[in-house]
């Protein structure tokens, strides 16, 4: 399964860490910068799948970073989520005339930030054969959650691909958004054959185990768009 990489800007070196863990465990391949230029100078050279950007940064912020990146046509539609420690209306607005495809306030919980990136990685989906899926084995205590990509999605289930084999028998718990509506599902699924994709990525056949009634409309929705 190609990874997607993700950039991360944050001058708190700390949080800079742990959302970089988070972000590897999952899947992603990930770079780090410690303030808006660097950021920018980074995006630029890189071209990075996805940019997450704190809001408050010395010198040039969040804000500007974004404005700056916005400027480089291989950037121009890049989806830029711009974190915040608080929320304000003025604070939302700037960000937004920025360009930043979402604004946010950080998440409380470091485990929040995979489910975060999957909803804003579904707003560039909308077109695409596959969508992303954040998930995990159940009795699997430490392993955590990662990153996959779906096709072949039905009210049954789907066919994700994964970027280490799953064992057939194995219960995942799968959480993605529908592209269009950003419908969230949260949903078990069993794994009832693996095989190895023509690309050599590892493929799961999963089947839903309890998808509720209004996911089924949802999804159903999605299917026939």
């Amino acid at each position: 399964m190609a990874k997607i990489t993700v950039l991360i800007a944050d001058d708190l070196k700390l949080f800079l860490e742990i959302e970089k863990s988070y972000l590897m465990r999952g899947g992603f391949d990930v770079l780090t910068a410690a303030s808006g230029k660097e950021a920018v100078a980074l995006a630029g050279g890189r071209s990075p799948g996805l940019v997450l950007l704190d809001l408050e940064m010395p010198e040039m912020d969040g804000a500007d970073a974004c404005a700056a990146m916005r400027r480089i046509p291989a950037l121009a539609e890049t989806p830029i989520i711009i974190m915040s420690a608080t929320d304000s209306p003025r604070a939302r607005e700037r960000c937004r005339k920025a360009g930043c495809t979402e604004f946010v306030v950080k998440p409380a919980k470091p485990d929040e930030l995979l489910g975060m990136v999957a909803r804003v990685l579904a707003i560039r989906q909308r077109q695409a054969a596959r969508i992303t899926v954040v998930f995990d084995v159940a009795g699997r205590p430490g392993t955590g959650q990662v990153v996959g990509l779906a096709r072949n999605l039905s009210v049954q289930g789907m066919l994700l691909e994964t970027p280490a084999p799953v064992a057939v028998g194995s219960v995942l718990q799968l959480e993605f958004y529908l592209p269009r509506s950003r419908w969230q599902v949260k949903v078990n699924g069993e794994a009832i054959h693996a095989a190895r994709g023509a690309a050599g990525a590892h493929e799961a056949g999963i089947r839903f185990i309890d998808l509720s009634q209004t996911d089924q409309e949802q999804i159903l929705d999605f299917v026939s768009a």
